[in-house]
């Protein structure tokens, strides 16, 4: 078996054909005789330098949801952005490798993204909701045609009032039509925090913790 990194920590990885990176975080008492947790963690925009998805998850995703337990997963973008066809297929194609090398629970496997990330949450979370349990969004505007989907998918969305990127009226109506066609889907709307305040962002997503263990189950 090809070898992987099972010690606790952050370990940089390259999935192979490609050389397609990916950073990987082990949790403390990993074991493979039981089943664990995933999460899959998509960068925010701008240049993609090698392993950029080692400063998102050490910088957001971990600080917020270390405490699930969970292996978490960041891989680099491949394009100009996550709504790619290249970028696409590096999550599903990690995603089936961590499946394929340690013992992933099916029903507890959570997408999550920021910005460009977040985007790229939705649309990969539309078009293959059959792969994650949850999907969480955070300061990213919902592409067009979300509202025509047959979500299954639970959906929990963080946007910031002050977003000078996204503005929060274009979630608000994407959220509301979603509602209205029975869509599980929470919308918390934080105060105060910019866009590219990124690190005051660990406090909302910790908060939804509890809504990921419900949908865990």
């Amino acid at each position: 078996m090809e070898d992987y990194p099972t010690t606790p920590g952050i370990h940089e990885q390259v999935l192979q054909p490609g050389n397609r990176r990916y950073t990987i975080a082990i949790p403390d008492g990993y074991t493979h005789q039981q089943p664990n947790s995933l999460i899959i963690g998509l960068h925010w925009g701008g240049p993609v330098t090698p392993y950029i998805g080692k400063w998102y998850l050490l910088g957001l995703v971990a600080p917020a949801l270390g405490e699930l337990g969970a292996i978490i997963a960041a891989p680099d973008c491949t394009a100009e952005h996550w709504a790619n066809p290249s970028s696409e297929q590096v999550v599903i194609d990690l995603l089936d490798h961590l499946k394929g090398t340690y013992n992933i629970d099916t029903q507890q496997v959570l997408l999550t993204g920021y910005s460009m990330g977040g985007i790229g949450t939705w649309m990969l979370a539309a078009r293959h909701q059959e792969r994650f349990a949850a999907a969480l969004i955070v300061s990213a505007v919902p592409p067009t045609g979300v509202v025509d989907v047959q979500w299954d998918l639970p959906l929990y969305i963080i946007h910031s009032r002050r977003d000078e990127i996204f503005q929060l009226g274009d979630t608000e109506s994407i959220v509301d039509q979603l509602r209205e066609n029975g869509v599980a889907i929470e919308l918390d709307i934080v105060e105060g925090i910019t866009h590219f305040q990124t690190d005051r962002f660990v406090e909302p997503m910790h908060a939804a913790i509890p809504w990921i263990q419900e949908s865990w189950r």
